[in-house]
């Protein structure tokens, strides 16, 4: 797949969001290596804007860089905060095991 610039957005930035969405959506699991000549190659462009890409994908604590390894897809870097009612009856379940473990409480 050949990319051409679309307006106001560069080849890297191209590059860098389909790289996410297929780290964020799954499609590149963690432990996955990342070839810059082979993305460069699939995507139609020069080894620059894909380490422009790669730049920003580390930045965010998407990929890594390893030495003797190359760059190695980590994944999420964040777990979803668990459902309300869940964190409330774990919250419960600390106060009414240890009053003193919850700060700020006045429980008798």
């Amino acid at each position: 797949m050949v990319i051409e610039r679309q307006r106001g957005r560069t080849k890297a930035d191209i590059v860098y969001e389909a790289l996410q969405a297929a780290i964020l959506s799954g499609q590149l699991e963690p432990g996955e290596h990342l070839r810059q000549e082979e993305i460069a190659a699939r995507w139609g462009v020069s080894q620059t804007p894909v380490r422009e890409a790669f730049r920003r994908l580390e930045a965010e604590g998407l990929i890594e860089h390893e030495p003797n390894r190359g760059v190695v897809v980590r994944g999420l870097p964040w777990r979803p905060p668990p459902p309300p009612l869940e964190s409330l009856a774990r919250r419960w379940a600390d106060l009414v095991s240890d009053p003193d473990a919850v700060p700020g409480t006045d429980f008798p």
